[in-house]
C-alpha cells in the first residue's frame, strides 16, 4: 500500500510542476495572450494529433477491438453524464440552453489528452497511450460537437435569430469537429489498422518527435490558462467539481465492473475520468461568453482537487 501512495505521488508531481510553473510564468506576465494562443496552436494541431496517430498505429486490429467494452463505459460516463447534467442545469438550475452545455462539458470532459500521458505511461507503459488516444477520440467526437450545438443554438435565439434547425446546427458542429487535426488523425490511423496497412517506422520517427512535445507544453499552457482566472466558490461551483471528480469516476468504475474490463485498460478507464476538465471548457465558455466566472473556477478547483484524487484513485485500482 504505501509503495503503491508513493508511485502515486510520483506520477503526479510532474504533471503539477509544469503546471505550476506555466501558473508562475503567466503570474509574473511572461506570455502574453498571442504567445499563449500560438502554443496552443502547436498543442492541439501538431503535436497532439502526431501523437495520437503514432499511438494508435502501432496498436494491433486485436488491440483495437479490445477497447470496445472500454468504449462503451466511456459513452455512457461522459455521454450520458452529460445529458443528465444538461437536463438538471435547464429544468432544476434554471440556466440558459449555452451555461448549461458550459456546465455539462465541465464535468463530463477529462483533461485526460493532456495530462493522461505522464500520469498513465508511468503506471501502465506506452500501452497506455492507446487507451488515450482513443478517449480523446470519443470526447471530441461527442461531446464537443453537442456542447457547441447548444451554444449556438442558444446564441441565435438569444439573437432572436433562430433559423437553423438544430439537427443544422449538430450536422455542422460535426463537419466541423471532424476538420480537426485532432479528431481526423486518430480516425485516419484507426482505418490504418483496421485495413492492415503499416506505416513506415521512419514516418511513425518523424511524427514521434513533434508528439513527444505533446505533454509538457499542454501542461505548461494550463498553467498559463489558470493564472489567467480568479477562483469564484459557490454551492453549484463545488457541485460540479464533485462530479467531475467523484460522479464521473464511480460511474465509470461501476461501468468497469458490469463490462467486466480487465485491467490495465479498467484501471485507465477510471484514471481517465478522474483526471480535471479540459482547457476546452473554459476556452469555450470565454468565446460564448457564457457560464465564465463558473467555468473558470470549476476548471481551477478539480485541477486542484486532482491532487487528492488521483493518488486514491491509483491505489484503489491497483
Amino acid at each position: 500500500m504505501l509503495t503503491t501512495v508513493i508511485t502515486a505521488f510520483g506520477v503526479l508531481l510532474p504533471v503539477l510542476f509544469v503546471v505550476a510553473l506555466g501558473f508562475w510564468a503567466g503570474r509574473a506576465k511572461r506570455f502574453d495572450s498571442d504567445q499563449v494562443a500560438g502554443l496552443n496552436e502547436l498543442v492541439l494541431n501538431y503535436a497532439f494529433p502526431a501523437l495520437l496517430f503514432v499511438a494508435i498505429v502501432r496498436a494491433s486490429r486485436d488491440a483495437l477491438f479490445s477497447e470496445a467494452p472500454f468504449v462503451l463505459a466511456l459513452i455512457v460516463a461522459a455521454l450520458g453524464l452529460f445529458v443528465v447534467v444538461a437536463l438538471l442545469s435547464v429544468f432544476v438550475l434554471r440556466h440558459s440552453l449555452g451555461s448549461a452545455a458550459i456546465q455539462s462539458i465541465s464535468v463530463t470532459y477529462s483533461n485526460a489528452s493532456f495530462a493522461g500521458i505522464p500520469i498513465l505511461t508511468p503506471l501502465f507503459g506506452q500501452s497506455a497511450l492507446l487507451t488515450i488516444a482513443t478517449a480523446a477520440l470519443i470526447f471530441n467526437i461527442t461531446l464537443v460537437p453537442v456542447a457547441v450545438t447548444m451554444l449556438e443554438y442558444d446564441k441565435q435565439r438569444a439573437a432572436g435569430a433562430a433559423t437553423l434547425s438544430v439537427s443544422t446546427l449538430l450536422g455542422r458542429s460535426v463537419v466541423d469537429s471532424f476538420k480537426r487535426s485532432y479528431v481526423w488523425a486518430p480516425l485516419l490511423a484507426t482505418i490504418l489498422v483496421l485495413l492492415d496497412v503499416r506505416v513506415p517506422t521512419e514516418i511513425q520517427s518523424m511524427l514521434d518527435l513533434i508528439g513527444s512535445a505533446t505533454a509538457g507544453v499542454a501542461l505548461f499552457v494550463a498553467g498559463l490558462i489558470l493564472a489567467a482566472y480568479r477562483i469564484k466558490v459557490t454551492t453549484e461551483i463545488l457541485g460540479n467539481v464533485l462530479t467531475k471528480m467523484v460522479v464521473q469516476p464511480g460511474i465509470m468504475a461501476l461501468m468497469v465492473l458490469a463490462l467486466a474490463i480487465a485491467k490495465p485498460v479498467g484501471s485507465e478507464a477510471i484514471l481517465i475520468c478522474a483526471i480535471s476538465p479540459g482547457v476546452i471548457c473554459p476556452m469555450l465558455a470565454v468565446r460564448y461568453k457564457v457560464y465564465e466566472a463558473e467555468a473558470a473556477s470549476t476548471f481551477l478547483l478539480a485541477t486542484l482537487l486532482m491532487i487528492v484524487v488521483v493518488p486514491i484513485a491509483i491505489v484503489l485500482t491497483h
